[in-house]
């Protein structure tokens, strides 16, 4: 009450201090907009909304871990970043054949708009066969040819290699085609597993569960390229997107052995020198789900790099009910079928390819319980920018499944094993840590959402906690037993948690299973409120308060700062900045650590002012490249102000008033 009485009595004064400080207010809002027009000049992408790095400084904010909520179009990286990549049109070659459910048949109109037109004479296919069990997992050979066909086939093999020819017998035309057929063994299994599951007093629910990983794209580089397939998946089919999502190894292999496995590969057991041992014995969770009577799906595309067959000797038996290495190995081996870099088949994307075969599975059972896991690489390993190529696809099967109800009773999981490994984006601090940072969406069904607001809420949460490959596992395995009572209580400090619980605030990378060269979480450490550095962001914030109040300063008086309660510098780790390579997955592992890299330090302070002992905290981030200073987050109001702005009405600026009068 003093200091409004002192108001009252000396406006003169008062007057003038705010004249004083307006024109240093405008000054520093000047200085702003220079930065901010500079900042955006910089960045390739006009798209991004200038709120969108402000408003939230950590994608995970805990007592125990801190991930920063870095701008993937940084200054500092957007020299590396090349502009928004349009679709591949696989347009140069017309398909004469194609699918349709399980026939297959001639595209008359495409034969009669194509060179060879009253030319055309038949086709004929081969079934691409690969025995049950075998000693090489690169193993296929080609079954007899078929009679000349001229019309509409009811296909018996799941996967064939089509040939046409002109009408004096020349070959003109290949292509390849794969089909889902039901398979009598396997509906015996299902049928009998599955009553038994389903009746289990245990079980409340049953998803149908489909997981689609897409290569070396970080959650950062989703931002950049997959604006489309992000928009899609948030507005569209409200997917809860785990931002906080860790990698918890180096390569792919060693983050989907956790993800489908739940451990390490030491744990598993398997080392460099079982590189000759297939795979057909471990217990993966796709087996677990067809113990319980769900048909299965294995899938990948770039069969020379697949998860378990690059240096090792992948499965000699199929790890799944429906399983396409050997139709994958024999169009790769085809040379005549690609063009556009690898990436086109006739008229499909590659990449479209393995798409539709899992379409086709869930539209296949889709009243049937089926789970599939696939791995799709080509489109987006080699390059930054080749993301770009993959966002219309993506969003094309996504809009389908929605279309065609495919979603109404499956969990969908989208996500990455990693950022990129290599290239120069990955020596800078941004590179560094969106290497480690993959992007990672959940989708649930609408009614179940409503129907188990607690898992819901959970799931909401979860998606600022730290998470990793092993918390995949663990929800899975939820899934498939689902009950009432999963969720409802807080998960305990486990390396793997489900999350249908709630991931514990206090949760930190050693908890989760993450080593420190691994670890986005930021190092703590405590300032003095008397450090010059402190100061010097205080004084920054006051004056960033201040230039917010101009618009108001007829009614609220400019505020001082009180006195600093904490300050906190949060930097990532120091193993993460000097970080290079890591070599070898078990025997003789080792990490190599060089210079450290420049990086971004946050600041974080709690401090009061005056007039009206108001309570603030914001954020304030220092750039070690170019020395500069600037805000990233909201200045957050943690006391009540009861009637203190009682004087104005703009909401904004409400936490801020202290009215004057």
């Amino acid at each position: 009450m003093s200091s409004r009485r002192m108001l009252s009595r000396c406006s003169f004064v008062l007057y003038l201090k705010v004249a004083v400080t307006v024109l240093s207010t405008i000054a520093v809002l000047s200085t702003i907009e220079f930065i901010n027009t500079t900042f955006h000049r910089r960045s390739i992408s006009s798209e991004m909304p200038r709120s969108w790095h402000a408003r939230t400084p950590y994608l995970v904010d805990t007592p125990a871990c801190k991930i920063p909520n870095l701008d993937p179009f940084d200054p500092s990286v957007a020299q590396f970043i090349k502009p928004q990549q349009n679709p591949i049109l696989c347009n140069k070659r017309p398909s004469l054949t194609f699918e349709n459910g399980t026939k297959l048949q001639i595209n008359w109109t495409a034969v009669s708009h194509s060179r060879w037109g009253e030319e055309f004479g038949y086709c004929r296919y081969q079934p691409i066969y690969r025995p049950p069990d075998n000693h090489d997992n690169n193993y296929l050979t080609y079954l007899e040819i078929s009679d000349e066909i001229n019309g509409t086939v009811d296909m018996k093999h799941e996967f064939i290699r089509v040939m046409c020819y002109n009408r004096n017998h020349g070959k003109i035309y290949t292509n390849f085609h794969q089909f889902i057929l039901p398979k009598p063994d396997v509906e015996e299994r299902c049928s009998l597993a599955f009553v038994k599951h389903k009746n289990s007093p245990y079980v409340k629910e049953t998803f149908n569960v489909v997981m689609i990983g897409v290569d070396s794209i970080s959650k950062l580089n989703s931002q950049r390229y997959l604006k489309r397939m992000r928009t899609f998946l948030i507005e569209e089919l409200s997917a809860f997107e785990m931002t906080g999502y860790n990698k918890v190894a180096d390569n792919t292999f060693v983050n989907i052995v956790p993800m489908t496995m739940g451990k390490f590969l030491e744990e598993v057991p398997w080392n460099e020198s079982m590189s000759k041992i297939p795979f057909d014995k471990y217990d993966f969770i796709w087996k677990k789900f067809a113990s319980k009577g769900y048909r299965t799906l294995y899938a990948e595309d770039a069969p020379e790099i697949a998860i378990f067959d690059y240096l090792k000797s992948g499965f000699h038996r199929s790890p799944a009910d429906y399983f396409n290495r050997h139709f994958s190995l024999a169009m790769t081996t085809d040379k005549s079928v690609w063009y556009d870099s690898h990436n086109c088949v006739t008229d499909r994307l590659e990449t479209d390819i393995i798409l539709s075969y899992i379409y086709n599975f869930m539209d296949k059972y889709k009243y049937e319980p089926h789970f599939a896991f696939s791995f799709i690489t080509g489109l987006t390993h080699d390059f930054l920018q080749s993301a770009g190529y993959a966002d219309i696809p993506y969003l094309n099967f996504l809009k389908k499944l929605r279309e065609n109800e495919q979603l109404n009773n499956t969990v969908l999981i989208l996500f990455s094993d990693h950022g990129m490994r290599f290239g120069k984006l990955r020596e800078s601090y941004i590179g560094k840590m969106e290497e480690r940072l993959p992007f990672l969406f959940f989708v649930f069904p609408q009614w179940f959402l409503a129907k188990y607001p607690a898992y819901a809420e959970n799931l909401r949460t979860n998606t600022h906690r730290l998470t990793t490959p092993f918390d995949i596992y663990e929800t899975l395995s939820d899934i498939l037993y689902f009950n009432e009572s999963i969720s409802l209580r807080k998960g305990f400090k486990n390396r793997g948690i489900s999350l249908f619980k709630e991931i514990p605030e206090d949760r930190g990378c050693e908890d989760a299973g993450i080593l420190p060269h691994w670890c986005t979480c930021a190092e703590f450490q405590t300032l003095s409120p008397t450090n010059e550095i402190v100061q010097k962001i205080a004084s920054y914030m006051i004056k960033n308060i201040n230039s917010q109040l101009v618009e108001v300063s007829n009614k609220c008086a400019f505020l001082k700062l009180g006195k600093i309660k904490t300050a906190v510098k949060l930097l990532p780790s120091e193993k993460v900045l000097r970080f290079q390579e890591s070599k070898n997955d078990v025997i003789n592992r080792f990490v190599k650590y060089g210079d450290r890299s420049k990086a971004q330090v946050n600041y974080q302070l709690t401090f009061s002012t005056v007039p009206g002992d108001a309570l603030f905290e914001a954020t304030m981030q220092f750039d070690e490249v170019d020395h500069s200073y600037k805000m990233i987050s909201d200045i957050s109001r943690i006391n009540a102000y009861g009637k203190q702005s009682a004087c104005i009405d703009v909401h904004k600026l409400r936490k801020f008033c202290f009215c004057s009068s």
